[in-house]
């Protein structure tokens, strides 16, 4: 087999994995929908006056959801600390005919494929809010920009994950998570700080003024930092421990 046979044949199986995995995926972000709804109405606007703590937890719940995009609601990773779940799927990986940078590609591959899916799922259940008037609506380009800027910033923070899950122990992965959730309330609190910013009408009225250049610059960030990331990958997952505690 080629290479991208063999990088293709190890994104089906992981792919092939999740089963019911899809389908709580798929409440999340239709839940994810609502609470744009909640918070993007008209009556609210992309300017209206929405309270600091509301502000928070806006940015909270959005930037979250960029860390989570690329990962399915999946039972096999819900309880990795004591199990250690990726570290046993690498294991097993390595058990096959294939090479470390096989099994990275394969990785990124499933991370890219699902998290570009549920953006564009994400983004078409909010432009049909749009056409219904439930929420504040835009234009054509400006519904693409945030497309493109939102996948931007899923690979971004992608490349830090994916890093962590193919390098690190559970235990260090679960607390690494910890840590950027943590950087992730303190931008939301500086949001509200400089200014009482909601990060999804932020990034709204930075495409309309400046234009492509804002998803531009967003995905060639994400891209840049992906790749760096899987290279890293590609040499250090062949010198690591997969036996340490």
């Amino acid at each position: 087999m080629s290479v991208w046979s063999n990088v293709w044949w190890l994104a089906k199986q992981d792919l092939k994995m999740v089963r019911y995995g899809y389908i709580w995926s798929l409440l999340y972000y239709l839940n994810a929908m609502f609470v744009l709804f909640v918070f993007m109405k008209p009556e609210i606007s992309m300017h209206g006056e929405v309270n600091g703590f509301l502000t928070v937890v806006f940015n909270l719940f959005v930037l979250s959801i960029i860390q989570v995009v690329g990962y399915p609601i999946d039972t096999r990773n819900m309880n990795y600390w004591k199990n250690d779940a990726y570290t046993k799927r690498i294991l097993q990986l390595k058990m096959l005919p294939v090479t470390n940078k096989e099994i990275v590609t394969s990785r990124f591959l499933v991370y890219i494929l699902y998290s570009s899916f549920f953006i564009l799922l994400l983004h078409v259940g909010i432009r049909v809010m749009m056409s219904l008037q439930w929420v504040e609506p835009v234009g054509w380009g400006t519904w693409l920009g945030m497309i493109f800027f939102w996948w931007g910033a899923v690979l971004a923070v992608g490349s830090f994950y994916l890093y962590g899950e193919m390098s690190m122990k559970g235990k260090v992965f679960f607390r690494f998570s910890l840590l950027m959730l943590l950087a992730t309330l303190i931008l939301s609190i500086l949001l509200w700080w400089t200014g009482n910013y909601m990060v999804w009408p932020l990034a709204i009225s930075s495409i309309e003024q400046y234009g492509a250049i804002v998803p531009a610059c967003s995905v060639i960030i994400g891209a840049t930092a992906l790749g760096f990331s899987w290279k890293i990958l590609g040499r250090k997952i062949g010198h690591r421990d997969l036996f340490a505690s």
